[in-house]
């Protein structure tokens, strides 16, 4: 049941449809996940900030959703607000040169909502260089800013000039990169493992400062990065990446070697492909959160008491959990 009786609607500025009890599965790389209280689309950062603002004064807690990878919603599903982040504008920005005069590589802007594949073909189109690596991950750029996403050896804090940010003091604020503390697969933004509907900071927009490159060549080496990915990654509903690597170590390698491949519980399955990837086969109205959280949970035990390491979630849990 939502989390109040009270009759709650955005303002009609927002120009937003508001939806009651909505199916989240349905919006997340593996299908699961139960309903959100309440749910919204954005397609506009202005809608995306009155709206948190407006979240804040009615004291109704709202939890940014994008393209719904490395993200597990419980099966009793999400209180509060849920709002469905599609603000996908990416263009590329000439650098001022009043702040640049002997440096005039130009900037890729993207909105939080953009896909971050999508934002890295778009630089490679234009003969530009930094951003290639991501030509082959999933989600979008305010979950790649907050988590440090990466992947074939490049990261977003190598290229991410500055972020445009709701504050948790309700200020719009131009944040640099260096103040976001990222690290492997994380940033002062990133809010632990489990996340729940809250009041904090809401990405609004990034900007990536890139190199020029030759085109045929990024195209190029884009291309083998999604080779690579069709022959390494599973095709059926997934998390994307289960665990982090731990230090000098690969977390398939060692989920693999504890003889976990193809272990099942549920409708949830060690991919067979990669085996840091956990895969519900059935989509939609098969596998549940629960049935993904004990696979982790064993793969962990098993993996600490055959070698010594404990493996920690890459992903992180959405919603109301015991």
């Amino acid at each position: 049941m939502p989390i109040t009786t009270l009759a709650l609607h955005p303002p009609a500025s927002v120009g937003v449809e508001w939806e009651v009890d909505k199916p989240l599965a349905p919006l997340t790389s593996i299908k699961i996940g139960g309903p959100a209280d309440y749910f919204v689309t954005v397609s506009h950062p202005h809608q995306l900030l009155r709206l948190a603002r407006w979240a804040r004064t009615v004291e109704l807690p709202y939890l940014i959703l994008g393209g719904g990878s490395n993200v597990l919603i419980s099966d009793a599903g999400v209180r509060g607000l849920v709002i469905h982040n599609r603000c996908r504008t990416v263009r590329i920005d000439p650098a001022p040169c009043s702040l640049f005069p002997l440096d005039e590589r130009p900037f890729l802007f993207a909105e939080s909502g953009a896909l971050l594949a999508g934002a890295a073909r778009t630089s490679i189109n234009e003969g530009l260089a930094g951003l290639e690596w991501a030509v082959s991950v999933p989600g979008t750029v305010g979950g790649a800013v907050i988590n440090n996403a990466g992947a074939h050896g490049g990261e977003v804090k190598e290229s991410l000039w500055d972020v445009m940010l709701l504050d948790e003091a309700d200020e719009v604020r131009i944040v640099q990169a260096s103040e976001l503390d990222h690290r492997y697969r994380h940033s002062n933004l990133k809010r632990g493992e489990i996340i729940q509907g809250g009041f904090g900071p809401v990405v609004l927009s990034a900007n990536f400062r890139l190199g020029f490159g030759d085109g045929e060549a990024l195209r190029a080496k884009a291309q083998g990065f999604l080779d690579h990915r069709r022959r390494t990654q599973p095709v059926e509903p997934s998390l994307g990446s289960t665990f982090t690597n731990p230090a000098g170590d690969y977390a398939g390698r060692l989920i693999d070697a504890a003889g976990l491949r193809g272990m099942q519980i549920g409708g949830i399955e060690v991919s067979r492909t990669h085996a840091n990837f956990l895969i519900n086969p059935g989509g939609v109205g098969s596998g549940r959160a629960a049935d993904v959280l004990a696979l982790m949970e064993m793969i962990q035990e098993r993996v600490l008491r055959q070698f010594g390491i404990r493996l920690d979630a890459e992903i992180q849990r959405v919603g109301a959990w015991q």
